[in-house]
């Protein structure tokens, strides 16, 4: 059960990261001729979704550290 805790927060992890690096590259883009007749309003779409992204990020840690918390508390118990 808490290793899934744990997986479940890792790939919570893996995924925001990815995201955070797909928003920073349309970001960049967006500056660049790679863009197709792009406006300030294209960059605002990965900005928020950034932003998003580090909260989700955030509460995936978040509930990685629960998950050791919880392994070490059973190890001392089982101690």
């Amino acid at each position: 059960m808490i290793s899934s805790v744990i997986n479940t927060g890792l790939q919570g992890l893996q995924s925001s990261s990815r995201e955070i690096v797909k928003s920073a590259d349309e970001i960049v883009k967006a500056g660049t001729t790679e863009r197709d007749n792009s406006n300030i309003s294209d960059i605002a779409e990965p900005i928020v979704n950034m932003a998003i992204e580090q909260q989700v990020f955030d509460a995936s840690a978040k509930i990685v550290k629960v998950g050791d918390e919880m392994l070490g508390t059973l190890m001392d118990i089982k101690a």
